[in-house]
């Protein structure tokens, strides 16, 4: 809402210095704390904030604009928030009830899905009755974004907004990069106008990824997600990967406006081994899963707000994860999930070996899952990967050859891919 409907009161630089989160995705970092004081304090710092901000709101140049041409076409319209119900208050006191009123759908971080999270636009799309991909996300920062491109909505970013660097360009990480961008409402409500009298794709206006890549569209960057989702979803379905009901359940026990669940209903413990940028891992994280990350460099997942650590030594050599394990559940994670779209072609190949499956298996608990997903390369038999799984102690529960991802980033990445779930005893 700040940033996009109304201008921006809210000086993040103060409230990062303040809650002592200088950078990364605010609620990300704050649900990866473990003390609920640090957790209660800092929200407090913010309702302060936000509560100030309030007092000032206005109108975005443009809002009535697009809120008269949505009127007239008879667009539904739905409002998500990590605003606070008094914030929307002011919002809807600014414009008045006849256009308050246009709002069908007004969902703030009380409600039990909190952007990023994608399952908060899926919400949005069912409770219409429509498809995700039929809706248009906007937002101005990359969380907007990420759960539109995630949910598999068009996205437009409105620019200059949350991203919170004024006067600087600050490139889009994987998985946030909008189908289209837009200088302001304005722009946005002439787009939506034109693309009604000449159909969905005139003036950069664009449906969700699924329709267009069903239609054989290759869609690149602009609105692709982060590559995984169709593993995640069947990770789910298998039940080797169970998400909490809600999606920030620390942060709401700790320090109420969130919803929160019963401890032993969040979301598994994950390692996310070789996470990259860290596109999949903040969705994970998103979703109520308690995550932390590994790979070589570690600063771009740290720049959105995630909990890594660097590899100790060679990846997938003896104690590669030993740094990772350092701050980790002391009886091992119930997920170590291996990501084969951010490794190197060597280690694609080899890292069902005895020596790389031995590696991985200090950091999973007992009972814990080993889920991977990998390119499957021509010279592979996975028949030799299963067997040398068994070898190494683990149960294979579940196994597949499934098609490529949306949002791959290099043509090995797109092939085929061999997913597997496999059980520690």
């Amino acid at each position: 809402m700040d940033g996009t409907l109304t201008e921006a009161h809210i000086d993040f630089a103060d409230m990062r210095a303040r809650t002592g989160i200088p950078i990364g995705d605010l609620f990300t970092v704050m649900e990866s704390w473990e003390e609920d004081s640090r957790i209660l304090g800092s929200m407090n710092t913010i309702l302060d904030i936000e509560a100030d901000a309030a007092k000032a709101v206005s109108a975005k140049p443009g809002l009535m604009q697009l809120l008269q041409l949505l009127k007239d076409r008879q667009v539904p319209v739905a409002l998500v928030t990590r605003n606070t119900p008094h914030s929307v208050s002011a919002f809807f006191n600014l414009i008045g009830p006849e256009w308050s009123g246009l709002f069908s759908q007004v969902l703030t971080r009380e409600f039990d899905f909190v952007k990023p999270d994608r399952r908060l636009l899926t919400h949005v799309a069912k409770t219409w009755g429509l498809d995700p991909a039929d809706l248009l996300m906007v937002g101005d920062s990359f969380e907007d974004v990420e759960c539109g491109n995630a949910s598999g909505t068009a996205t437009c970013l409105v620019a200059g907004g949350g991203n919170e660097k004024p006067g600087t360009v600050v490139l889009p990480p994987p998985g946030a990069v909008a189908t289209f961008t837009v200088s302001g409402l304005s722009e946005l409500a002439e787009r939506l106008a034109t693309a009604g009298e000449k159909g969905p794709q005139a003036a950069g206006v664009a449906l969700g990824w699924p329709v267009r890549l069903a239609a054989g569209e290759a869609i690149g960057a602009e609105g692709a997600p982060a590559p995984g989702l169709d593993y995640l979803d069947w990770l789910s379905a298998a039940g080797a990967l169970r998400c909490a009901p809600v999606s920030f359940p620390r942060m709401g026990r700790a320090a109420g406006g969130l919803a929160t669940c019963e401890a032993a209903a969040w979301g598994d413990t994950v390692l996310h081994v070789f996470c990259g940028a860290g596109a999949l891992t903040k969705l994970l994280a998103s979703q109520g899963l308690q995550v932390w990350a590994v790979d070589s460099g570690v600063e771009a997942p740290r720049k959105r707000g995630l909990r890594a650590a660097p590899f100790a030594g060679e990846p997938l050599g003896p104690g590669c994860l030993t740094a990772a394990q350092q701050s980790a559940p002391s009886e091992g994670f119930q997920v170590v999930m291996l990501d084969g779209s951010h490794m190197t072609d060597l280690q694609r190949a080899s890292w069902w070996t005895p020596a790389a499956v031995t590696s991985l298996l200090p950091a999973l608990a007992p009972g814990g899952r080993l889920c991977v997903q990998v390119p499957l390369l021509p010279d592979v038999n996975p028949a030799a990967v299963l067997s040398s799984l068994r070898a190494a102690g683990l149960e294979v529960r579940h196994w597949r050859v499934a098609a490529p991802q949306p949002g791959c980033s290099d043509a090995l990445a797109c092939s085929s891919q061999l997913e597997i779930v496999a059980m520690r005893a």
